[in-house]
């Protein structure tokens, strides 16, 4: 996106006519601009062009003037708006057009997962109920992308410019490495590393002046408590987190509550459980990993039993019997 056409759409928003997305988009090019501290001082043109607009607007809101009317006020806060920004590109290095680039994004739903290749090569891929945002160009100082949700990053290396991954206020930072990021609730963010070194830090940690990451290593797992603003690190399988990559989920002779169980660590959900007894019903079978709700419905085939869906990612299962 152009400078010209940012500032057509930021015209387009005071009047009110920008649709979601759009408004989305202005949003997101304002936290990357503040995101890199934009104080430059004036020089002589650009403190020429302040006074000339300033002088405008001091002109428009002379006393004799009738702003009785909503298109008035637009015009005025049009103009000023507009004015500021324009100063601001006078005083933006041309190398900064990175900061107007067109957001994109993907998004999965609960039945569906998706692999997206970035424009560096870098692969991602998103699981069920997720969304990436990323722009269409990296800047030239970094590779920032956003995530809601889960995904498992394959980042091709480049050491001038850092990948960082955003997600409920918790940074992710790598050259080019293997790593899933789980933020499917909102209390919890868990970093797992599959190779290569992950830096980890929370935004909250930034605000009261610790800037440090917290580096990982292979087969490692960061849980951050967003409650507590803490976090922990644990050695994890990582194969076995990963089980949500796999084309397929087998079970082989395995108590319900076990099946259950890995249900919930595949699919990130919270399952409760009612009215199965220990031991009971043993589960052989393969399933096709595409969603939860595939998985269950193939599940009925062999177990009596009903769901019932709660807020968030939570459920209930009731258990009725075995089938065989």
């Amino acid at each position: 996106m152009s400078k010209h056409q940012f500032l057509a759409l930021l015209e387009k928003q005071i009047r009110g006519l920008t649709s979601e997305s759009e408004d989305r988009l202005i949003d997101a090019i304002f936290e990357r601009m503040e995101g890199r501290g934009m104080h430059w001082k004036l020089d002589a043109s650009a403190e020429e062009v302040r006074e000339s607009i300033k002088a405008k607007i001091d002109l428009e809101l002379k006393p004799q003037k009738d702003y009785s009317s909503v298109s008035g006020i637009l015009r005025i806060m049009t103009v000023s708006l507009v004015g500021i920004l324009m100063i601001a590109f006078i005083l933006v290095p041309a190398t900064d057009a990175e900061f107007f680039a067109q957001m994109d994004e993907r998004v999965t739903n609960d039945k569906q997962k998706a692999t997206i290749t970035l424009k560096d090569g870098s692969k991602v891929h998103l699981n069920v109920s997720s969304k990436l945002s990323f722009p269409d160009q990296f800047g030239s100082d970094e590779r920032k992308v956003s995530l809601e949700g889960e995904a498992f990053f394959e980042i091709a290396h480049d050491a001038s410019r850092p990948f960082v991954v955003e997600v409920n206020e918790v940074e992710t930072k790598v050259l080019g490495t293997a790593f899933n990021v789980n933020a499917y609730r909102d209390h919890k963010v868990e970093i797992a590393v599959a190779s290569g070194s992950v830096g980890v830090r929370e935004n909250q940690n930034i605000r009261e002046g610790m800037e440090q990451y917290l580096v990982l290593r292979p087969r490692q797992m960061a849980v951050v408590d967003k409650i507590n603003h803490n976090v922990s690190v644990e050695s994890i399988d990582i194969d076995h987190y990963l089980a949500w990559r796999s084309e397929s989920i087998s079970f082989d002779l395995l108590p319900f509550d076990r099946v259950v169980e890995r249900l919930e660590e595949v699919y990130s959900m919270e399952i409760e459980l009612e009215g199965y007894k220990e031991g009971d019903c043993l589960v052989r079978a393969n399933y096709i990993n595409r969603s939860l709700y595939h998985v269950l419905y193939s599940l009925k085939n062999v177990v009596e039993f009903e769901y019932e869906s709660g807020e968030g990612r939570n459920m209930t299962l009731y258990y009725k019997g075995c089938k065989f």
